[in-house]
């Protein structure tokens, strides 16, 4: 005997979605009135049909307002709650990944454009009284089809329980197999059943939602994706060329990702390939916007034993960069490193910055003790004036 139990999404969005939110409290709402205008009828067939008559879009009396109300109403109870579970499940994400203004504007481009597809394909085929369009499916379709370029790798995970034992066992399929199957059934629709089933309006959304999201490049974000999930799983296997090589990938298609540039360069080093590490870690430098992730795996990089071996320039340039971002401890090792390499020509500007960062954290009697050194060795440099002023701040902090 074998039980299998959903146990949720392989990941979730970040953040909840405002548009899907102010859609499935309207159609809720829509639902309560509908229930009460029904139910003050008796549920009688012609009330069913005065409300639809009221706000479904007609195809033979197309007008502007009922394609938004439309939008709202639902056949039945179950149509209601398949369409507001394919919202939540396939346009949170494209929502989330889009920004709610744009995915509001473009759901609804989605919806009228597949009202229009349908209708003109039933006046097409010569049905002078076609049903009747109801429904938020144009949305979930528009979102399945810009999820599967987008989000590939997301699916739904399981648990298998079977053996006289229960053992235990996860496994996930992908969601895109769900799409998939919808996708078969609508082509079906369309070729083998009545015209009067609204697949065209389906499959216009569906292939309106591929061509938003291949003009966002979302197949190539999805890509990175992947090769960032290969890459972080070499990782953890320590595998660290193969896992610079595919962040390096990734840095090549992605040239201001400053992120791969540093993971590239940190598993370079951990590989002890020392001039591929030193040539990504240049380049990363080179970018001007360094996020929370870049300014991690720089401290990472920071504290490897193995940035020794790289050049003195190079490592005194990441110093630099980080005490920039205020990452004075990792700077102030960094510094320490390079100010004692001999013949290195910024070594009394590392050593002065050795001597700030110690005051800056509040460690006057080792800032002192570098200042110090700095005056026995490099006393008669161009730099002296620069110590003479950081000497003049130590000293008025020290009177204060």
């Amino acid at each position: 005997m074998t039980i299998i139990v959903p146990m949720g999404l392989t990941e979730k969005p970040k953040r909840l979605p405002a548009t899907l939110t102010v859609l499935t409290i309207s159609i809720w709402l829509m639902a309560v009135v509908q229930f009460v205008f029904l139910s003050r009828h008796e549920f009688a067939p012609t009330a069913k049909e005065l409300w639809f008559e009221i706000l479904s879009y007609d195809p033979t009396r197309p007008q502007w307002w009922k394609a938004v109300t439309s939008l709202l109403i639902h056949a039945d109870f179950w149509h209601g709650i398949v369409n507001l579970a394919g919202l939540w499940l396939f346009g949170w994400f494209v929502e989330v990944a889009m920004g709610w203004q744009r995915f509001a504007f473009l759901t609804l481009i989605a919806h009228l454009l597949a009202l229009k597809a349908q209708e003109s394909f039933w006046l097409w085929q010569g049905h002078n009284e076609p049903s009747q369009l109801v429904g938020s499916s144009a949305i979930v379709a528009f979102s399945m089809g810009a999820f599967c370029l987008r989000f590939p790798n997301v699916g739904l995970k399981w648990k298998a329980f079977y053996g006289w034992r229960w053992v235990k066992r996860e496994f996930f399929t992908p969601l895109w197999w769900l799409v998939a199957f919808w996708l078969i059934g609508q082509l079906w629709a369309f070729f083998f059943q009545s015209p009067y089933k609204p697949a065209v309006a389906h499959l216009t959304s569906f292939s309106f939602g591929l061509v938003v999201a291949l003009s966002l490049g979302w197949h190539r974000v999805a890509l990175w994706d992947r090769l960032q999930r290969e890459a972080e799983l070499a990782e953890r296997e320590e595998r660290w060329l193969a896992a610079a090589e595919i962040w390096s990938q990734i840095s090549n298609q992605m040239p201001t990702n400053t992120f791969a540039l540093l993971a590239a360069s940190h598993n370079f080093l951990l590989a002890n390939e020392l001039s591929r590490a030193q040539e990504m870690l240049e380049k990363a430098i080179g970018q001007l916007i360094w996020d929370e992730r870049a300014l991690q795996r720089a401290c990472q990089i920071s504290s490897e034993p193995l940035i020794q071996n790289l050049p003195a320039e190079t490592v005194f340039a990441l110093a630099e960069q980080l005490e920039r971002h205020h990452r004075y401890r990792e700077s102030l090792q960094l510094f320490k490193k390079v100010e004692e390499v001999s013949k290195f020509n910024k070594a009394p500007q590392a050593l002065l910055k050795v001597v700030e960062l110690y005051w800056r954290l509040g460690e006057e009697a080792k800032a002192r003790h570098a200042l110090h050194r700095f005056w026995l060795l490099y006393g008669q440099t161009h730099w002296r004036q620069k110590a003479t002023d950081l000497a003049a701040q130590i000293r008025w902090r020290g009177e204060q």
